[in-house]
C-alpha cells in the first residue's frame, strides 16, 4: 500500500484511540507504528482486521466496563488504559509477520497474522464481556469453581465469545480470499490460543495471596498491604502470557495450514 495511505489510516486509527482513552501516550505511539506497518506491508485486508480487533476490543470493554472496574481494582494488576507493553505483546508479534509478508509475499505469514490477531479479539472480548457471566467461572485445569477475573479462569459465556472473535475474524478473511482453508486455520488457532493463554494463566503466571483477607489476586497489594507470593513463575506477568499465547497461535495456525492443504 501506498506509504501516504498507510500512515493516514494509521493516523485515524490512533486518533479514535485517543478520543477514547483506550491507551496510554507510549502506547499510542507505539500503536501508531505498528498500525502504519501493518498498512503499509499487508494491506486493506491486514488493516480491517486491526480496525476489527480494536472496535471489538473497545466494545468489550464498554460492555464490561463496570464489572470490569471491579475486578480490575481486586485481581488485575494493570489500568483501564492499555499500556505500551500490552501493544507489545499483543500486537508485535502479529506485526513482525506481516514484515516478513510484505518482503517475501508468502500468503501462510498473512494467515498467520490474521491468526494471531483472531486470538487477540478472542481474548478481549472472552476476558471483558465474559465477567459479565451469572455463573462463577472455573479453572481450566481442575475445574474448580473460581473467581471471576483470574487468569487461568474460563466460562461457557467466555467460551461461546472466544469463538465468534475468531469467526469474526475468519470470516472477513474468507470474504476478501474465499479459501476456506485459511479461514479454518484462522478459526481454528484463533481460538486454540485462547484456550492455550488460560493454561499458561492458570500455570505459570505469577499470583499473589492477600494476607489480610486471603484473596488470590494479580496485584502486589491488596487491602492496602503487600501481598505474599503464591504460585507461578514471578517475571511471567499478563503481558508475557498474552505474547507466549501469540508464539502459540502462530504455531497452531502453521500446523493446521500444513496440515490442511
Amino acid at each position: 500500500m501506498n506509504i501516504i495511505l498507510s500512515i493516514t489510516l494509521s493516523l485515524l486509527l490512533t486518533i479514535l484511540a485517543y478520543i477514547k482513552k483506550a491507551l496510554t501516550t507510549s502506547a499510542l505511539l507505539c500503536a501508531f507504528i505498528f498500525a502504519c506497518l501493518i498498512t503499509y506491508f499487508g494491506g486493506i485486508i491486514s488493516y480491517l482486521i486491526l480496525v476489527l480487533v480494536f472496535l471489538g476490543t473497545l466494545i468489550g470493554n464498554k460492555i464490561g466496563a463496570i464489572k470490569k472496574i471491579e475486578i480490575n481494582h481486586d485481581i488485575i494488576k494493570k489500568p483501564h488504559k492499555k499500556d505500551i507493553y500490552q501493544i507489545l505483546a499483543n500486537v508485535g508479534l502479529g506485526t513482525l509477520f506481516i514484515i516478513i509478508y510484505g518482503f517475501t509475499n508468502n500468503f501462510i505469514y498473512l494467515i498467520i497474522y490474521a491468526s494471531i490477531m483472531a486470538e487477540s479479539l478472542s481474548d478481549s472480548l472472552a476476558s471483558d464481556i465474559g465477567v459479565l457471566s451469572k455463573r462463577p467461572p472455573i479453572n481450566i485445569l481442575t475445574f474448580k469453581k473460581s473467581i471471576k477475573g483470574l487468569s487461568g479462569n474460563i466460562s461457557l459465556l467466555g467460551i461461546c465469545l472466544s469463538l465468534i472473535g475468531s469467526l469474526i475474524i475468519s470470516s472477513i478473511f474468507y470474504i476478501f480470499y474465499h479459501q476456506f482453508s485459511s479461514f479454518l486455520a484462522i478459526l481454528l488457532s484463533g481460538f486454540l490460543g485462547t484456550i492455550v493463554d488460560s493454561v499458561l494463566g492458570s500455570t505459570i503466571q505469577v499470583k499473589y495471596k492477600c494476607q489480610k483477607c486471603l484473596q488470590i489476586t494479580e496485584r502486589e497489594e491488596h487491602c492496602q498491604i503487600k501481598t505474599k507470593y503464591y504460585k507461578g513463575f514471578k517475571f511471567i506477568n499478563n503481558d508475557c502470557v498474552n505474547f507466549l499465547s501469540n508464539v502459540s497461535t502462530s504455531i497452531i495456525s502453521y500446523i493446521v495450514i500444513i496440515l490442511i492443504k
